[in-house]
Order: C-alpha cells, then sequence, then structure tokens
C-alpha cells in the first residue's frame, strides 16, 4: 500500500481528539468563571446576614418591582446596542442580544480583566450573528461613550457634594482628574484617527505592519493587506449609515439605561419604607459611580456595597435601611445580572 493511501486512511483520529480537548477547556473555564463569581459573591452574603432584622421588615412587593424596573433598564440598554449594530453586516435578535448582554457581564466579573475578557466574548457571540471584529468593538466604544455621557452629569453632582463637604481628598481628586483627562485625550486622538476612511486605513496598515513583524517571530503566517482592506471597507460603510442616523434614539435609550438605574436605587429604598428626594436620590447615585471608580475593581466589587450603605446614610437614611437597601439594589443591579449571564452564556455556547 502507497504512503499516500496510508495518509488518507488516518486524518479522522487527530480531528476527532480535538474536539473533546476543546470541549475540557471550555468546560474548564467555565467551571473556573463560577467557581471566582462565587468566591466573589461570598462576602455580600455575610453582609446580607447581618441585616436580617431589616429584612424581616421589607415589602417584597417593592423588592419585584425593583426587579422589573431594571430589566427595563436592562431592555434600554439592549436596545441601544440594538440600534448601534442595525447599520452594520450581520443580524441579531433582540432577544438574543439580550441574552448576550448579560453574558459579557458575567465574563467580565468572573474573569477580571478591565473588560478585555467580556469585549473577546462581544466579538465571539456576535461574530456567530455575521459582525465583524470591527463592528462588534466600534458599537462597544460607541455604547460606553453614550452611557458614559450621562453617567457623568450625575457623577459631577456626587463629586459636587464630596467636594463640599470635604470628604473628597486632593489625591484623589488629582488622579479623578488625570484619569479625565486621559480618557479626553485618547478619545479625541482616536476619534481624529478613525474618522476619515483614508486615514483610519492608512493607520490600520501601520498598525497590521507591526502585527505581521511579530508573527514572524513567531513563525505564524502575516495577515494579508487585501482582507484588511475589505473588513475596513465594510466597517466604513456601516460606519457612514451609523452617521447618518438620527442621534434622538441613541441618547433616548441611553439616558433611560441610566435614568431607570437611578429609579431602580429608589425603589429598593422603598422597599425597608423609606423615600428620599430626587435630588438626593441622584447624588446618590452619582457618588456610587465615583467611589466605585476610585475602587479600581470590576464592577466596583465590595467598595460599591459600602459606599452605597454609607452614601445613603449620610444622606438621611437609617444605618440598617442604608445597609439593606444598598445590598439589596447590588443583589438586583449587579448579582443577578451577572448570574443570569451565566446561564445565558451556558445556552448561548450549546446553540453553537
Amino acid at each position: 500500500m502507497h504512503r499516500g493511501v496510508m495518509f488518507l486512511d488516518q486524518p479522522a483520529t487527530p480531528k476527532s481528539a480535538r474536539r473533546p480537548l476543546a470541549s475540557v477547556i471550555r468546560y474548564g473555564l467555565t467551571l473556573f468563571a463560577l467557581a471566582v463569581l462565587l468566591y466573589l459573591f461570598w462576602p455580600f452574603i455575610g453582609e446580607l446576614r447581618g441585616s436580617f432584622a431589616v429584612l424581616q421588615t421589607a415589602n417584597w412587593g417593592w423588592f419585584a418591582l425593583a426587579i422589573f424596573v431594571h430589566f427595563l433598564s436592562y431592555a434600554s440598554l439592549t436596545g441601544l446596542n440594538y440600534l448601534l449594530l442595525k447599520p452594520f453586516k450581520g443580524k441579531v435578535g433582540y432577544w438574543q442580544l439580550m441574552a448576550i448582554l448579560p453574558s459579557i457581564a458575567f465574563v467580565e466579573v468572573a474573569l477580571p480583566s478591565a473588560g478585555a475578557s467580556g469585549l473577546v466574548l462581544r466579538v465571539r457571540l456576535l461574530g456567530k450573528s455575521g459582525y465583524s471584529v470591527e463592528a462588534a468593538t466600534f458599537t462597544n466604544i460607541m455604547e460606553t461613550i453614550y452611557l458614559t455621557t450621562f453617567m457623568v452629569a450625575i457623577s459631577v453632582t456626587g463629586l459636587w457634594y464630596l467636594i463640599r463637604t470635604g470628604e473628597l481628598r486632593t489625591i484623589q481628586m488629582v488622579i479623578l482628574g488625570l484619569i479625565a483627562i486621559a480618557i479626553l485625550v485618547g478619545s479625541i486622538l482616536a476619534y481624529r484617527a478613525g474618522r476619515e476612511r483614508q486615514s483610519g486605513k492608512a493607520l490600520a496598515s501601520r498598525l497590521l505592519l507591526a502585527w505581521n513583524r511579530l508573527m514572524l517571530r513567531f513563525h505564524r503566517p502575516p495577515y494579508r493587506q487585501e482582507d484588511l482592506d475589505a473588513r475596513l471597507d465594510l466597517f466604513y460603510d456601516g460606519l457612514s449609515q451609523l452617521g447618518q442616523t438620527r442621534r434622538w434614539p441613541f441618547l433616548m435609550t441611553a439616558g433611560t439605561r441610566v435614568a431607570l438605574d437611578v429609579a431602580t436605587l429608589g425603589v429598593c429604598l422603598a422597599i425597608f419604607n423609606y423615600s428620599m428626594p430626587v435630588g438626593m436620590l441622584v447624588t446618590a447615585y452619582g457618588l456610587t459611580l465615583v467611589m466605585s471608580g476610585l475602587a479600581a475593581l470590576p464592577g466596583g466589587l465590595g467598595l460599591a456595597e459600602l459606599s452605597l450603605a454609607v452614601i445613603y446614610a449620610k444622606l438621611g437614611a437609617p444605618g440598617p435601611v442604608a445597609v439593606a437597601a444598598a445590598l439589596s439594589y447590588r443583589l438586583i443591579a449587579f448579582w443577578l445580572i451577572r448570574f443570569a449571564g451565566f446561564i445565558t452564556w451556558q445556552f448561548l455556547e450549546v446553540r453553537s
């Protein structure tokens, strides 16, 4: 028998061996991510036990309303992403996208990486619906910009309160100022470099050259310029269509997302028979965003729960109510979304 025939008789073995290995890696990664999530959630359970006496007086009808309000908030976030993705090549349903976003939120906290793990999963899941890496990344940036616009406006209220009461130290103000300047300068440079097709393609070509040099060192095949140009043309065609659409739907969905998040905070106080004026509620939400930013942890873990309770108490809420309301808000707005994301992630992976 010829060697060529023997070779053709054997290809199925390595291919079938690769599939179980890929499954083991995927399931291993899933179990690791779930273990990390449970580890991070454990201190939250301890705090919840400490507020048990107050929880006995809770109005669980308000708790159900808080979940519903935050569901509407997440629906608005899904709407914003749906509108941003619409001009680009690809097709994803609204409810499918609503399953994708919690999956991304789960991975970001289970595999902390300054948001990189979430972006990778976003690219992967949207790629299955026909969207390019550039479209998935760009729409993620645009989502951040629209939400940040409203969050910054609210955070300014919180900063003003911290400065007025002398509770924001000079070093923290300097750090926040430097971060704000760096983000502003980076955003301006990125916008100027990428707004025009030719300048954007020229920049991408320079990056491609550096990338291919790196690949040569690892004996990997280079990425072709023709493929890059084709992908960039598709991206700029979608960007052009996005630029011709009206801005108010994006602003409306982003604003609704943030407003309903603030409303969830208010309903969580109502669970424990306490109400807070809208002005103070907005200040509390803004302060939470500021303190979470200072935490330098995924999602403001730990510090967000603590800061919410302290802020509520300083704004007039009784201590036990402040702690219970803060924990209830984080349970609804943070943890339930992440646990739902774990389930939707498994569902999306099985479907693929």
